[in-house]
């Protein structure tokens, strides 16, 4: 009986040794066919991964030659198009379908990109925005197995291609400081009452902390606007200052501003005759005494100090002050306008960034500004005139104080003052 039952037990053990390797084997094939399944997925997922990839560059880059095309006059669809078939995807109809929008049409949703979502800047319109979609054809080499032949992409593009704009300087405030972190950037002190009619004051700094903030009033001296917009902090006395300053207020401009900033030359040396200047290159000291300047441009060497009983009249003039800068004393009469046409319509008294002289504004009762006064690397005081006329004018400076005892009213107008010119820009934004 023993014997007997190991033969049993033997046979019963090689009978279940064949059935598990049969079953290791059934294991191993469904093994191999899931790596295969697996392998198949990499290969033809991860090519139509990487063709996404590259179209989205693709568009990426056609999107940015048609804006570039396009504030050059150019032909910004042939640009896309060039661009994109320069990157494999011809437009074909078979490999590729590229399409080049302005302004964008529906994307590859069917969705229509909303202007609002778009168009963040003020200078900006939705006819600026070029659209480059790419629908791509990948082939698949597993996935016909299961009936896929091919895989199919849409990628998207949006540029932004602003063409040069002339527009208000900082957004068209009355008077604007643009320091961005110097604290009393901005400063009323002394007794004077400033009243600004048709525009607000802008305060660039982002100073927020101490007793001297951004926007500094202290004192007697007194202001009021249409606004008053701090980009950090505002230290006044109530009642002093109307409306009350709002701070955290605006975008902070960069210093300094993507301007394409004035470019004035004198061709000749200015004249002076019987308290007669004629227009070009002239030293700041012919300023002083009793002069009337004849109308065009006035390139300024040096200091020029006007004092108190001196006249200085002029029509449609700039002054630009090479270096060197202003000082205009309390009882002088000054009366004076920039041009109203040509390429500096509006411009009065301009410093460029290079000067950082002072510009101290002063005057009498008769006085009279229009134009505009830049110096965009200078402290400007304002010391009043107590002129009902006053400043028609847009003052905008690195820093402004107003100071002295004579009050000061300035008006503002667009059309009497200068317009600044914004560079062309190209980016992607989507």
């Amino acid at each position: 009986m023993t014997g007997e039952s190991s033969v049993l037990e033997e046979a019963h053990m090689k009978h279940h040794s064949h059935h598990q390797r049969g079953q290791a084997l059934v294991l191993i094939v469904l093994a191999i066919v899931g790596l295969i399944g697996l392998t198949a997925l990499a290969v033809d997922g991860g090519n139509a991964f990487t063709d996404r990839r590259h179209a989205q560059g693709a568009a990426d880059a056609a999107a940015l030659a048609a804006a570039l095309a396009k504030v050059h006059d150019q032909n910004w669809s042939q640009a896309g198009l060039a661009r994109a078939a320069d990157n494999e995807y011809t437009n074909d109809g078979v490999r590729s379908t590229v399409t080049v929008s302005n302004p964008p049409g529906p994307d590859c949703d069917g969705a229509i990109p909303n202007p609002v979502n778009l168009v963040a800047d003020p200078n900006d319109k939705i006819e600026y925005y070029i659209q480059v979609i790419i629908r791509s054809n990948v082939d698949t080499y597993f996935a016909p197995v299961v009936g896929v032949d091919q895989v199919h992409n849409c990628v998207e593009a949006i540029a932004r291609a602003r063409p040069a704009v002339t527009t208000p300087i900082a957004y068209g405030n009355a008077m604007v400081s643009l320091h961005q972190s110097e604290c009393a950037s901005f400063w009323v002190q002394g007794t004077a009452e400033t009243i600004v009619t048709g525009s607000g004051v802008f305060v660039n700094s982002n100073c927020a902390s101490g007793n001297f903030q951004a926007f500094t009033q202290i004192g007697d001296g007194t202001l009021s606007a249409d606004s008053v917009c701090v980009v950090g902090g505002a230290t006044y006395e109530a009642g002093e200052v109307t409306p009350p300053p709002q701070t955290s207020c605006g975008t902070q401009l960069p210093y300094p501003p993507e301007y394409i900033w004035p470019q004035p030359t004198c061709s000749v040396d200015g004249t002076r005759s019987d308290g007669i200047l004629t227009p070009g290159n002239i030293p700041g000291s012919w300023l002083g005494a009793d002069v009337t300047l004849q109308p065009g441009i006035y390139c300024i060497s040096g200091d020029a100090t006007i004092n108190a009983n001196d006249v200085v009249t002029g029509v449609g003039v700039l002054l630009y002050f090479m270096d060197g800068g202003l000082h205009i004393n309390g009882g002088a009469e000054i009366n004076l306008s920039a041009p109203t046409t040509g390429d500096y319509a509006g411009l009065l008294i301009y410093l460029p960034l290079t000067n950082d002289s002072l510009v101290l504004l002063n005057g009498n009762a008769n006085s009279t500004f229009t134009g505009t006064i830049l110096a965009p690397a200078s402290e400007i005081q304002i010391n009043g005139t107590g002129s009902s006329y006053g400043y028609h004018c847009q003052i905008i400076g690195l820093t402004i104080e107003l100071i002295g005892t004579a009050d000061t009213s300035i008006f503002y107008d667009d059309s009497a003052n200068y317009d600044i010119t914004l560079p062309p820009t190209i980016e992607v934004v989507r």
